[in-house]
């Protein structure tokens, strides 16, 4: 093909140096044109032909069906969860849900001369435009810290106690509507603001101890807890921080009245708010009764159940130099017990694996699990969980990670009071399909 680029660039070096400069410029784009037209031409009739498809390759396929599971309990923490709750659902009990609020620099408003805070309200929300003031909780504050969000549990309250706790009785109730723009269907729905007048709260929310400085204070810790008196005949839901960005957080709005005065000396008074949002929020969340039921494999966030699954995979369980191109854990579950949609999620095992008692509950979850990228999550539906464990398995075989097991566990945006049960039976099963000499 060099000899259409050298007639190409004859071509045009004849037509500047030959041709003037008013005939030029069309004889050049008439010669484009018939290098193009010769350059399809002779492109076109020695086709490359080329064998793509290597006849030593096979695709193949395996099913491994000898996998061990093991059912453990460790304590709930429901830190991450998008909602608060309190009563009792499905073998749960939730006795308390604990709010915290933070330091702020409004709270020095209090010893501010120009200022007067006229009101405190503390408000949570609930997306239940039912609800009546017979069925909501008692609002309870305490300075001291109460709780950890991301690792307190039950464990931890065993003999809690609100006797020390300033009791605020409970909300009043304000329904309102609000257009919902998170979907296709465009309309206005209903929610409820439990409002609790904390005023007599003013002045040790505002105690600064030896400072007015008190956004400066980050051991200065403000504890609400909400509770039943009666929490066996009711059960609420409410928003936690994690729901929304600010629109319903659990929060303190604080009314007040500032004066000032303007450039002719007049005074001017404004009635105006603040908010103080929460910073941590958690249920404590604990079962009633622990299964100690292993016919089934059982996941739970509430009940704080998950799995462990071991696969006995030999040295070598594929052919050396194999590629896999699909392996997926299948496993098959009632779907009558289990709403639709519940996420479930593997995690490879990066400790080393250990006995575990499935009547005991632990602290935390005695097993390290590797995480990104071989944490895959999949909703289980139609009466099927299928897991991709393509990549994990294929680091195995090429020995860059270690068969130590993968645990099993529900997501943690799943409803807490919600469970699945997997079927242990020979329909648990690996499929693999891979490529190879």
């Amino acid at each position: 093909m060099k000899w259409i680029k050298y007639l190409r660039n004859f071509l045009i070096e004849f037509s500047y140096n030959h041709l003037d400069m008013k005939i030029g410029i069309p004889t050049l784009r008439h010669l484009n044109i018939l290098v193009f037209v010769i350059l399809v031409y002779n492109c076109s009739e020695g086709p490359l032909n080329s064998e793509l498809v290597n006849s030593n390759l096979k695709i193949d396929t395996l099913t491994i069906s000898n996998i061990g599971v093991q059912n453990y309990n460790i304590a709930p923490n429901l830190g991450t969860n998008e909602r608060l709750y309190l009563g009792m659902k499905n073998g749960l009990e939730v006795p308390v849900s604990f709010i915290q609020i933070p330091n702020s620099p409004y709270w020095t408003y209090f010893f501010d001369s120009t200022i007067v805070v006229d009101s405190l309200r503390f408000i949570a929300y609930s997306n239940d435009s039912l609800i009546d003031v017979g069925s909501t909780p008692n609002l309870y504050f305490q300075s001291d810290s109460q709780f950890d969000e991301n690792s307190s549990t039950y464990l931890d309250f065993s003999g809690f106690s609100n006797s020390d706790w300033t009791d605020l009785g409970q909300p009043f109730l304000k329904t309102n509507s609000e257009s919902d723009t998170s979907s296709d269907l465009y309309g206005d729905y209903l929610f409820t603001e439990l409002v609790w007048d904390i005023d007599t709260l003013l002045t040790v929310l505002s105690d600064t101890l030896d400072s007015n400085q008190v956004w400066s204070k980050p051991d200065l810790v403000r504890s609400f807890a909400m509770q039943f008196v009666n929490s066996e005949s009711n059960f609420i839901e409410l928003f936690s921080e994690e729901a929304t960005i600010g629109d319903k957080d659990p929060k303190i709005v604080m009314y007040y009245r500032q004066t000032y005065q303007d450039s002719e000396d007049s005074t001017i008074v404004i009635d105006t708010s603040r908010i103080i949002y929460s910073d941590g929020d958690l249920s404590i969340i604990k079962p009633i009764e622990i299964s100690t039921d292993t016919s089934h494999i059982s996941l739970s966030n509430g009940m704080g159940k998950r799995s462990l699954v071991s696969l006995q995979l030999g040295e070598s369980f594929l052919p050396i130099g194999s590629v896999i191109r699909s392996a997926d854990l299948i496993l098959s579950y009632d779907t009558t017990l289990t709403s639709p949609a519940y996420n479930v999620i593997i995690d490879p095992i990066e400790n080393d694996s250990m006995y575990v008692d499935s009547t005991d509950v632990y602290d935390f979850d005695p097993f390290e699990a590797i995480g990104y990228p071989y944490r895959v999550s999949t909703d289980a539906e139609k009466g099927l969980c299928i897991l991709s464990i393509k990549d994990i398995l294929q680091n195995i075989t090429l020995g860059n990670v270690n068969n130590l097991g993968f645990k099993l566990l529900a997501n943690e945006k799943n409803d807490p009071f919600e469970s699945i049960k997997f079927e242990k039976n020979n329909d648990m099963r690996i499929e693999i399909i891979y490529v190879s000499n």
